[in-house]
């Protein structure tokens, strides 16, 4: 096969690369990332990944991950303290999280009060806030909400 031919081709090397998580409930997140390396870029000594490869590798990698800690950090949250029964689902949001490896947008569920404990009252919050639990001790090497 000639140079020429292999150039036609489309990719030369592709890689597969998956996470997969698992909480304590049982839940589990699989997150696949393909990068694809052309003939063209063989050809031209790029041997391993670009820096463009790895950031989409960890924008990735990330995206999961902190998909899958929110969810459960929600879930968590979602029981009551007082009757330990899950409160009622207002709505959805999404929040924005600002992390060292970029900006992921992750579901925030709104909350009402518990109806047992509270009955009468209405309002809703939601778990993911700048205020609150999971993103209050904000540092460089940590989470923080975007407004």
């Amino acid at each position: 096969m000639t140079i020429a031919l292999f150039k036609e081709a489309t990719v030369a090397v592709e890689w597969t690369i998956t996470i997969e998580g698992k909480n304590e409930f049982g839940d589990t997140c699989r997150k696949e990332v393909r990068i694809d390396k052309s003939w063209e870029r063989l050809f031209e000594g790029e041997i391993g990944f670009s820096i463009n490869d790895g950031k989409k590798i960890l924008a990735a990698l990330q995206s999961a991950v902190v998909g899958h800690e929110a969810e459960t950090f929600c879930l968590c949250r979602r029981v009551c303290s007082d009757c330990h029964a899950f409160r009622p689902v207002k709505d959805y949001t999404t929040r924005r999280l600002r992390t060292v490896f970029g900006t992921v947008e992750v579901r925030n569920p709104r909350w009402m009060l518990c109806r047992d404990c509270y009955p009468g009252m209405i309002a809703a919050f939601p778990p993911i806030s700048s205020k609150g639990p999971l993103l209050r001790k904000a540092s460089p090497c940590r989470a923080s909400c975007i407004p």
